[in-house]
């Protein structure tokens, strides 16, 4: 395999939220108090067992409505241009989100959180522990 070679992921869950709509999502999980969802696949379940109700987690996700992309991005969508990677903007080369949750409840294989910057069926790629 070389460094350019085709990468291909596999969803670990997918995100339950009220969001259907591009433009009426949050533009950053740190702004936001509604809550969502994360399906998570129940083979994983046991990879599950300590995401503990309180803690920050990080979110990577597959920004599946994304087209395309620029070089340079409105921040936040409205503020100054900025150079895309400095951004967490969706139309990236890769689409790959990353957000910061924080847990809720724990049921099963549903991870019940605060922080949703995600459109209702947003496939999840990764669950890791928040570190700052």
């Amino acid at each position: 395999m070389n460094e350019f070679d085709e990468v291909i992921y596999h969803p670990i869950g997918v995100i339950n939220s009220n969001y259907t709509i591009k433009e009426e999502t949050p533009k950053s999980s740190k702004t936001n108090d509604d809550e969502a969802e994360l399906i998570v696949n129940p083979v994983y379940l046991e990879a599950m067992s300590d995401i503990k109700v309180g803690k920050k987690y990080f979110i990577i996700f597959h920004f599946h409505k994304s087209e395309g992309f620029k070089q340079t991005v409105p921040i936040y969508g409205d503020g100054p241009m900025t150079g895309l990677f400095s951004t967490h903007a969706p139309s990236r080369p890769n689409s790959i989100g990353l957000s910061t949750i924080t847990v809720k409840e724990v049921i099963g294989n549903i991870i019940k959180f605060t922080g949703v910057d995600m459109l209702d069926g947003t496939p999840v790629l990764d669950i890791k522990n928040y570190t700052q």
